[in-house]
């Protein structure tokens, strides 16, 4: 006798699974339409910092617990920190360097003009012996070729403050960098009115050196300024869109005669 055959299942739901069912299909939806905005959303803030970036200074941890310092963008240090973030947020475009106010090294913290990026800090020594301390300008991003239109100047005042005098020391004397002239083997840029950059150190640094005998309760006074030179001949539409970002590295290289 040959065992019967059904030909098909008749799928049956109660109310309760139809019910359930309906309800994913509310949901659904949502939560893709969620998790979607959500990535549109950490896209656009991650878009905006890599077009934007920020001007970064921070102070190396050192093991030595008799050597430290601290950065504040205030000269009284009442808060103060290892690492200090400039937004720098600015869609700039070129301009004369002769066009700069002369004041840029007057106002402490951020204070960006129309196009181009200023921020003033201070280092202070909060560790128990005198130190010396090493520093380095470095470009940390650079997109289009954008590097060989930039200018930076630079206000370093190593010992602003002299814990043992008491005394402040207002400099003025800045040093602007720039790019080698492109296509001459090393040559410096000359801008109008004869001024002449100092080259960068290398391809990603614009300039480092050391400070001796900072001793405890000193401070130096750091300004930084960028722009892009308009007069430079690498300053083209070739670099629209591009992406310069600095970032200023501090680290105690050993006692008050550097050992």
């Amino acid at each position: 006798m040959k065992e019967r055959k059904t030909p098909f299942f008749s799928l049956k739901r109660t109310a309760k699974e139809v019910k359930r069912y309906r309800t994913y299909q509310r949901i659904i939806p949502v939560g893709i339409g969620a998790v979607s905005a959500l990535l549109i959303i950490v896209y656009v803030i991650s878009l905006l910092f890599q077009r934007y970036g920020s001007f970064t200074v921070k102070v190396q941890d050192y093991e030595d617990r008799k050597y430290a310092l601290s950065l504040s963008e205030s000269e009284s240090f009442t808060s103060f920190t290892s690492r200090l973030n400039s937004k720098a947020a600015k869609d700039i475009t070129n301009i004369d360097g002769n066009s700069l106010p002369g004041n840029l090294n007057d106002i402490s913290g951020e204070h960006n003009g129309k196009n181009y990026v200023a921020y003033t800090f201070y280092i202070k020594n909060t560790g128990e012996s005198a130190c010396t301390y090493r520093y380095s300008l470095t470009i940390s991003r650079r997109t289009a070729g954008i590097d060989a239109a930039a200018r930076v100047r630079l206000y370093f005042e190593p010992f602003y403050y002299d814990s043992v005098t008491g005394e402040h020391t207002y400099g003025t004397t800045y040093t602007d960098y720039a790019k080698p002239k492109t296509g001459t083997g090393g040559e410096p840029e000359v801008d109008p009115d004869n001024r002449v950059m100092t080259n960068f150190v290398s391809e990603s640094t614009v300039t480092e050196g050391s400070v001796y005998n900072f001793k405890p309760g000193d401070i130096s006074k750091v300004t930084v300024v960028i722009w892009l030179e308009g007069n430079d001949p690498d300053c083209t539409d070739d670099i629209l869109g591009g992406q310069f970002k600095l970032d200023m590295i501090m680290d105690i290289a050993g006692d008050a005669e550097g050992n």
